[in-house]
């Protein structure tokens, strides 16, 4: 059971409520994330700026998805599992991407240009980038994609962080 109401006890203060609907609305993503997190105004709002700037870091939509499930399966996030393998099939991640990421064999067996961005967000997360990989990644993105791969891959970790403390995983 959530150690947090899904809907906030008080009201949504006026200026953030455009905020709110935003990132709770159906395909958001993290949608009982930020439920939770608007317990605290303040913190789901500056949370809420770091959700925007993944949405604008320029990575094709099926990148960021399949980092998004990479980081869900790693952390055993459920919620953000459920969540993102919709949008991910429906970005077109392909079925054998998602099998084997939630099969905990990815990136083994995919496609180098699929599994680079599973290994670089398990690397990542697990602080342990090499710098192979690093230069795969930018040899693919450039700096700026690498930077924005690695911002959206520390962002989903601590989303996921974040609904562990809040038991959103063990509903």
């Amino acid at each position: 059971m959530p150690r947090l109401t899904l809907t906030p006890e008080t009201p949504v203060p006026q200026e953030l409520q455009a905020r709110f609907d935003k990132v709770t609305a159906p395909g958001s993503g993290l949608a009982d994330t930020y439920r939770a997190l608007f317990a605290n105004p303040r913190v789901a709002s500056g949370l809420a700026d770091l959700d925007e700037l993944v949405g604008q870091c320029d990575m094709e939509l099926w990148i960021t998805y399949t980092v998004a499930l990479a980081v869900a399966h790693e952390r055993n996030s459920v919620s953000i599992w459920n969540a993102f393998e919709p949008l991910a099939r429906e970005a077109g991640v392909r079925d054998a991407v998602i099998d084997g990421i939630a099969s905990g064999t990815a990136p083994r067996g995919l496609l180098p240009k699929e599994g680079i961005w599973v290994h670089f967000a398990l690397e990542v997360i697990r602080c342990q980038v090499r710098d192979s990989t690093w230069q795969a990644v930018t040899h693919l993105v450039g700096d700026a994609g690498a930077v924005s791969l690695a911002f959206t891959a520390c962002y989903y970790d601590m989303m996921a962080k974040l609904n562990g403390s809040f038991a959103l995983d063990s509903r």
